[in-house]
């Protein structure tokens, strides 16, 4: 169904609007943070975020109206590129439900069903199950807009060091930007990358096959058997944009006995699990991470029913990729079962948590504490979680070592590396959101406070502006000094 937009001055009104409102509920959000400098007298940034996509704009903006103005988002995407949602993101519509609510930060003006209702109307929003992918891409540029963040784009990190004082993070242009502390808001690979099965990629030449998260042409396909191995929400994004390509088939393989049906991320999304998960024993974190696991992520309705609409898509279970390889210009893939022959693959196998495979944290990988330093598994199963950091409750990394990696606190993940302690709450979805980026700017205000905490007599006793003007003879009856001399707080 195509809709008709509202006039072209809507969306620019609602923007007027959520400006009011934030004027409107500015009490207490003035700078407040004492300037610190660095070791050539240069001022710091108090805050750099790394990531400009929906966890980095709205950590952004909960400091901004905190009070904390002197920060930089960077992202080393173009503009309007940051993020999932306009690149390899292929599903028609966002999976969480269309009333979630938080990069608002509880603003009904800022929130995407203002933004939907000013751009089409109440009655469209009221028609839609689940938000458009396009739209949702919309509302972040629009969201960006109107919060007016400083970001800046094409801005590629090569490496993030800390020390007693500050966070120092290098660009590949060669700048060196000096500040406070560094929150990681990059997502799901943010804190490893996507994972392609060694046997897929030691076995075939990369032309022939890629990972669901990369961009692709999708005309490539057209007329070709395709083969996907996974079964989650992006093996059928990838599916549904063959089978639109034209494929001439489309298999997708299912490592295990059925396909997962169950999101229970849904049925977590309480103010319960959402705003206290991270509080849960390290034993019960373990147990439900792999229960997580287990499950795997259920496919997005509308992709589900679109690709078993075509009568060339085939869904195997119990199909685990055993052999692969090349006969002639055909891939051979053999299962337990059967033996498949594909013009192209694609792996829809999530991504891989490991610092390690991220240069930028290789500083913080050799000195944060993980998982392994502090929790012993009770049997072997889910090793590669024990890679994951083991983040404090205000998504700090902690020392491995006490007293060896001064200044890792600095340094707050905000993105894929923060699952395994946050539980439910982690950074990758957008249901998360309401309940951890407050306690995300909460934890970096904490700190900027406290290191300025012992300045405190002396701010207030900066001031010297009375606040009632007396008349002459007042101020002579109550032993006040005259007009000009300087009077102090105290007095």
């Amino acid at each position: 169904m195509k809709l008709a937009t509202a006039s072209k001055d809507a969306l620019q009104n609602l923007a007027e609007r959520v400006r009011a409102d934030l004027k409107m509920m500015d009490y207490a959000t003035k700078p407040w943070v004492e300037p610190r400098f660095d070791e050539s007298g240069k001022p710091m940034l108090d805050v750099v975020i790394i990531g400009a996509g929906q966890s980095g704009l709205a950590v952004g903006h909960a400091l901004q109206r905190r009070g904390v103005s002197n920060i930089l988002l960077l992202d080393g995407s173009p503009e309007g590129k940051e993020g999932v949602w306009g690149t390899f993101a292929r599903n028609y519509e966002i999976r969480s439900p269309k009333d979630i609510t938080g990069t608002e930060l509880g603003l009904p003006s800022l929130s995407i069903q203002s933004f939907y209702e000013a751009k089409y109307s109440p009655q469209a929003w009221d028609e839609i199950k689940r938000i458009p992918r396009l739209e949702w891409l919309h509302y972040l540029q629009w969201y960006r807009s109107v919060v007016d963040l400083p970001i800046r784009n094409n801005a590629q990190v090569m490496d993030i060091d800390y020390d007693r004082d500050g966070v120092t993070v290098s660009l590949t242009d060669g700048e060196a930007i000096r500040a406070r502390l560094v929150v990681l808001a990059t997502g799901m690979d943010g804190g490893g990358a996507w994972r392609v099965p060694d046997n897929i990629s030691e076995s075939l030449p990369r032309e022939r096959y890629d990972h669901s998260s990369d961009i692709f042409d999708d005309t490539k396909l057209k007329d070709r058997n395709v083969g996907i191995l996974g079964s989650g929400a992006a093996a059928f994004d990838v599916a549904v944009a063959a089978l639109t390509a034209g494929a001439a088939r489309v298999d997708m393989c299912l490592r295990g006995p059925r396909m997962p049906m169950i999101d229970i991320v849904r049925e977590g999304e309480t103010a319960g699990h959402l705003n206290h998960s991270h509080e849960i024993p390290d034993q019960m974190k373990w147990d439900l991470a792999g229960f997580r696991a287990g499950l795997r992520q259920s496919p997005a309705e509308h992709h589900f029913f679109k690709a078993c609409s075509y009568p060339n898509f085939f869904i195997h279970v119990n199909a685990g990729w055993n052999e692969i390889g090349l006969d002639g210009g055909e891939i051979v893939v053999k299962t337990s079962e059967k033996t498949f022959r594909f013009d192209h693959v694609f792996a829809a196998t999530g991504v891989t948590v490991d610092m390690g495979l991220r240069p930028e944290l290789n500083k913080i990988a050799a000195n944060a504490a993980l998982w392994k330093h502090r929790f012993t598994p009770p049997n072997n199963e889910g090793l590669g979680r024990l890679n994951f950091p083991y983040l404090n409750a205000n998504y700090q990394f902690i020392e491995r070592e006490p007293g060896l990696a001064p200044g890792i606190d600095r340094i707050f993940a905000y993105n894929a590396l923060s699952s395994m302690s946050m539980g439910i709450a982690g950074a990758v979805s957008i249901s998360a959101m309401k309940y951890a980026v407050p306690r995300v700017a909460s934890a970096v205000t904490g700190f900027l406070f406290k290191e300025q905490e012992a300045n405190l007599i002396d701010f207030f006793a900066s001031f010297r502006t009375p606040s009632i003007t007396f008349p002459p003879h007042v101020r002579l009856m109550l032993g006040m000094p005259a007009d000009g001399e300087q009077e102090t707080a105290a007095s």
